[in-house]
This record gives structure tokens, C-alpha cells and sequence, in this order.
């Protein structure tokens, strides 16, 4: 047998082809098979495949394919609600997303410029969308910041008329896209950042949000797996999100009493009121505490029995 293959490795033939395969790209068998059999969701949105998201995109599928489904996975509720939001105001699903792009779905992120919050706003950008004071401060609150960003990113599409635009609007400010328009002479986010109209931040922005969504939406198409929160068949998972009992107070009072309380754990109970940064409700003033779904009358009771008679439940 020795001879023989001697002899086969000496024609050139043979040579030639055995080197073109040692030098064949590898390809993972599950990821051609699952190209193969599953198809392509269009997430709408134009740049999908422009090389800006391509980067990332990779970049997610591999080194920080990890990261990203812890990510996906602990910010869950926040998802559900924001996905649910979206689905009744009929804006793009895509922007689920945005909030892991601005705080990795940390209700309690702060950036070093400032910006706090799941969807990161400054205090000079709260006006007339989120209340901020000694005692109150809503960027921190997931659920009506959530509301207010939604608020926000459609003021934006209504000045943009183009969502690409409108989120980039919500990065960079509107008064900047404007001006980076006007100097461009075109609505184009894609020009407008290839062509040096926009910071480099906001360049980013854009392809960013498009690659995690791309690699999360399109998972299997890529042959790996992320956390989707929804059933077999594509619903939305029921976790009851965002689904809370109010009650009002009109006096200042103490969250860490009322857990005690109500014997419910104080962490837990001041995480559903993250607003309030002094675990106090606002002296003088009308404020709604919130509780677990199905503890308004034990609330009630509770607040009662500390001495605070001018409630009301809702």
C-alpha cells in the first residue's frame, strides 16, 4: 500500500485538489442547515445587510452571542411590557430593542454624562414627559419611562416622517438631525452618516439596533438560539406585565414601613416604586404607590392601621 500512495501524491493532480480542500473555508453544519430550511425574516427597515450592520451583526452571533442572551433573558419583563406597548400604538416591533441598546434593560443604568434610567434620559430632556424633582424621579420608574420613550419616538416620527430618522432623533436629538438635514440636503439616515453629517455615536446608533434585532428576530435563520419570550406558537408569553395595584396617598409615606407593613419584602416593594428616590411618597402632594397585583385591599388596610386615613384605591 506504501508504493501506491507515494505514487498518488506525486501527480499533480491529486496534489493540487487535496491542497484546494485543506484550504476550503469551514462552515458549522447546523448553520447552512438551518439557512437551508428556515426562511428569512424582513425586519423592514433598509441597511439591514450594509456592512455597518454586518460588523456587528457578526459580533453578535459569536463573541457576544453569551451576553446577549443573559441579557435577553433577565430583562424579560421589561420586554414583554414595552413589546405589548408597541403592539397598541402599532409601532415598530424593532424598537423592543432600543431599550437594550440604551441600558441593557437596567431599570437603574446611569451613563457618566448622566443619562439614567431603561431608556437612559437626561434631565434636560424630561420636560413634559417624565416628572423629576428632590423627591420624584420617573426615568427611573420602567414603566412610565417606557411610556414617555414611546411618546418621545413618535414625536419624532411625526417630524422625521422616517423611523430610521426618528431613532436617531432620539439618540442624537432632534434639533441636531435637523440641522445635520438641512446641511446635507438629504433624509437619508444612510447618507447622512456615510457622508460625515452625523457623530459618531449617532453614526452607530442606528446599525447597532439593527444588528441585535437581525441576529434575535432571524436566531435560527443564523443557526443559534435567543430568548424570544413567546409560546410554541409565537404569542407573546402572559407574565401579567406591567399589571400592578395602585393606591393613592396625599401625605409623606415611608416604603420601608409599609413593606414591613404589609410583610412583603422591602426590596422588592421600593423596586416598584423606583421612583421615589427618597423611599418617601412627595409631602403635601397626591401620589400613587404601587403594589403586587391583588394587594390593594391589604394596602389599604395596611396604610390604615400606620394612621393615613385619606387613601384612595384604584
Amino acid at each position: 500500500m506504501k508504493p501506491v500512495i507515494i505514487q498518488l501524491f506525486k501527480r499533480k493532480l491529486f496534489s493540487s485538489l487535496f491542497f484546494a480542500i485543506l484550504i476550503l473555508p469551514f462552515f458549522p453544519a447546523e448553520q447552512s442547515d438551518a439557512k437551508k430550511n428556515v426562511p428569512y425574516k424582513n425586519l423592514g427597515f433598509s441597511g439591514m445587510q450594509s456592512m455597518e450592520v454586518d460588523i456587528l451583526r457578526q459580533k453578535y452571533l459569536t463573541d457576544l452571542q453569551k451576553w446577549l442572551y443573559q441579557v435577553l433573558d433577565e430583562g424579560q419583563q421589561y420586554r414583554i411590557y414595552i413589546r405589548n406597548e408597541l403592539e397598541k400604538q402599532k409601532m415598530p416591533a424593532i424598537l423592543e430593542y432600543l431599550a437594550l441598546v440604551e441600558s441593557d434593560y437596567n431599570p437603574n443604568a446611569k451613563s457618566r454624562s448622566g443619562a439614567t434610567g431603561l431608556w437612559q434620559f437626561m434631565t434636560n430632556s424630561v420636560s413634559g414627559l417624565l416628572e423629576y424633582n428632590e423627591y420624584v424621579d420617573q426615568r427611573l420608574d420602567p414603566w412610565i419611562s417606557t411610556q414617555a420613550a414611546l411618546k418621545k419616538l413618535n414625536m419624532n416620527y411625526k417630524t422625521f416622517g422616517d423611523w430610521l430618522l426618528a431613532i436617531t432623533a432620539y439618540n442624537c436629538g432632534a434639533g441636531a438631525l435637523q440641522r445635520a438635514i438641512k446641511q446635507a440636503g438629504s433624509r437619508d439616515f444612510w447618507y447622512l452618516s456615510r457622508n460625515g453629517y452625523l457623530s459618531a455615536q449617532a453614526c452607530g446608533y442606528v446599525p447597532k439596533l439593527l444588528a441585535i434585532a437581525d441576529a434575535v428576530e432571524n436566531d435560527r435563520y443564523y443557526g443559534v438560539s435567543f430568548p424570544h419570550a413567546r409560546t410554541w406558537n409565537g404569542a407573546t408569553l402572559e407574565t401579567r406585565a406591567g399589571i400592578f395595584d395602585y393606591v393613592s396617598v396625599s401625605e409623606s409615606v415611608s416604603l420601608t414601613k409599609l413593606a414591613y407593613e404589609l410583610r412583603i419584602d422591602e426590596e422588592t416593594f421600593l423596586s416598584l416604586n423606583s421612583a421615589l428616590i427618597k423611599k418617601i411618597t412627595p409631602p403635601g402632594k397626591k401620589y400613587r404607590i404601587r403594589f403586587p397585583e391583588g394587594m390593594k385591599d391589604s394596602a389599604v388596610y395596611a396604610l390604615y392601621e400606620m394612621g393615613f386615613f385619606t387613601v384612595c384605591p384604584e
